[in-house]
């Protein structure tokens, strides 16, 4: 039986051929593993979490500042109707409970 390339889909390829697809996918599974770490760093990814949160609020705060500057009675008047609202809600739930 002649040994054929690996190239061609056709049979044995050359021990060449053999080394280099042994290295190729040592190659891949070397990704794969550090993927899969990297997704089951459950730490890790609480951090990253946390710091993007961390990097939304203060914008979102400078946001909010800069607002209250330009229009101060109408910001503070929603976020007095958000802290009623947030103290109806708590009530509702604590009686609930």
């Amino acid at each position: 039986m002649a040994e054929r390339s690996a190239s061609d889909g056709a049979g044995p390829a050359t021990k060449e051929e053999l080394r280099e697809q042994i290295a190729h996918t040592r190659e891949e599974l070397g990704r794969t593993v550090e993927e899969l770490a990297a997704k089951t760093d459950v730490k890790a990814r609480a951090r990253e979490k946390a710091e993007a949160v961390r990097e939304r609020a203060g914008e979102r705060a400078s946001r909010v500042s800069q607002g209250v500057r330009e229009r101060p009675v109408p910001v503070l008047a929603a976020a007095a109707a958000v802290a009623v609202g947030v103290g109806l809600l708590i009530t509702w739930r604590v009686r609930r409970h």
